[in-house]
């Protein structure tokens, strides 16, 4: 029963039609042009297009086409002339299998290269280069794809700039929209989308990520003549942001989001249906593709911008390090100094820049070089950032006990001691200890 199934769907899938003859030749051009007047983005080009082919069939130019590839190729090249629009392509049926027959085995075999296309695109390769800069090579924005881009960006939670290589990326659908969503803040209007069939409009917007975001991370997008479609909404919504910097060559210049529509005879029509606008510009790269920063062989892209990322990495990475010790290294240390102490090591933690018991440490530090008022907002900071760990109150009462601030260092104290009971904490004889000798101490 289930070869009988399966054989059915098989017979009813259409092939090739040898010796193209005029009336289906006729079908096809009819549906197209119907199509376009209902469907294509801009409606004085699709009337322009269909008397351009209705030019065309009288005058017998499709007549010598034989091969269906080759008239779809055709048809699609007298539709661009007119549109300028590289979405817009004929699609041809699918080749006749080899044998009349069609059996079990011709369908595993064109399902294993279904399945062979269908992997293709999609994440290449995923590595740390020098100076801290993370590398994702992204071929196609597959939908399959997307639970992988928390993945992929947790492995880079320690870098310091990021290149994304879209130079073989020919396009694809939504991972662009969340992949973006980790380099800008949510709801962030990324991109707009004008239906004139509808005549609706529609806007883009960034959305959460179950990641850390990367909102201040250098960022670089390689391209391609190759680069194309999503691919190049990805690079131009993120240029026009400001919060991308795009490397190699001119894209290919495909704005208008696609449908694939059904024809007879087995063929189909890539139709644009839309319009890509961005909030920013209030256009889209159509036709003119998306412009580099910076310009250059997409065959040295690569190497352009990793050394201008190893520099901007460098800078990202040390930039709240110099702030900070600027402020640890003042005689007096104000309330506006404690809030931005406690924003850097915030923003130092979120890096990945520092351990969490890397604070604790730093304040040490400050401690043996006699700096108390620093060590203190060190401490104090620490004890915000994490409110229910008894050891960051046990030391920032004891940076308090040699500042000879008694009594805030006997609440810490305390507080550290009811912490770890609360929490069974195996340093609670520690902390008892610490407390019972600071009560001795000014008995």
């Amino acid at each position: 029963m289930k070869y009988t199934v399966l054989l059915a769907i098989l017979c009813s899938i259409p092939f090739y039609h040898y010796g193209q003859s005029q009336s289906i030749k006729e079908d096809l051009v009819e549906e197209v042009q119907n199509l376009m007047i209902d469907h294509y983005i801009f409606l004085d080009k699709a009337t322009e297009s269909n008397q351009h082919l209705s030019n065309l069939m009288k005058a017998g130019t499709f007549e010598s086409y034989r091969d269906p590839v080759h008239f779809a190729k055709a048809l699609s090249k007298e539709l661009q002339k007119i549109t300028k629009d590289k979405h817009l392509n004929i699609v041809p049926p699918p080749p006749p299998p080899s044998d009349s027959t069609v059996s079990e085995t011709d369908f595993i075999t064109r399902h294993l290269q279904n399945i062979s296309r269908f992997r293709m695109g999609g994440f290449g390769k995923i590595e740390l280069l020098e100076g801290n800069v993370g590398y994702i090579e992204l071929n196609g924005f597959r939908k399959e794809d997307i639970p992988k881009v928390d993945e992929v960006m947790s492995f880079f939670n320690t870098a310091d700039a990021l290149i994304i290589d879209l130079r073989k990326n020919g396009g694809g659908n939504s991972l662009g929209l969340y992949l973006s969503s980790y380099f800008l803040e949510d709801d962030v209007a990324l991109s707009g989308v004008y239906e004139r069939r509808t005549d609706t409009y529609r806007e883009l917007h960034t959305t959460n990520v179950k990641g850390e975001k990367r909102l201040k991370m250098p960022l670089y997008v390689l391209t391609s003549h190759f680069t194309f479609s999503a691919a190049e909404a990805f690079s131009y919504d993120l240029q026009a942001r400001g919060r991308a910097i795009v490397v190699g060559e001119q894209t290919g210049g495909g704005a208008h989001p696609v449908n694939f529509m059904r024809l007879p005879h087995g063929y189909g029509v890539m139709m644009p249906y839309a319009r890509s606008i961005n909030p920013i510009t209030q256009t889209n790269w159509e036709g003119v593709g998306v412009k580099p920063d910076v310009s250059c062989p997409k065959n040295v892209a690569l190497e352009k911008a990793l050394s201008f990322a190893s520099e901007e990495a460098k800078q990202y990475r040390e930039a709240p390090f110099f702030e900070l010790k600027d402020i640890l290294n003042q005689d007096h240390i104000s309330e506006t100094d404690q809030n931005s102490i406690y924003t850097i090591l915030k923003l130092i933690l979120s890096r990945k820049h520092f351990e969490d018991f890397m604070i604790n440490d730093l304040g040490y530090a400050y401690i043996d070089n006699g700096q108390l008022n620093a060590a203190s907002a060190v401490f104090k900071a620490n004890t915000e950032i994490f409110p229910d760990n008894p050891n960051v109150h046990d030391s920032y009462a004891e940076v308090l006990a040699l500042k000879g601030s008694k009594e805030e260092a006997m609440k810490q104290y305390k507080l550290a001691v009811e912490l770890a009971t609360a929490q069974k904490d195996k340093k609670l004889a520690i902390y008892r200890e610490n407390m019972h000798k600071f009560e001795g101490s000014f008995k």
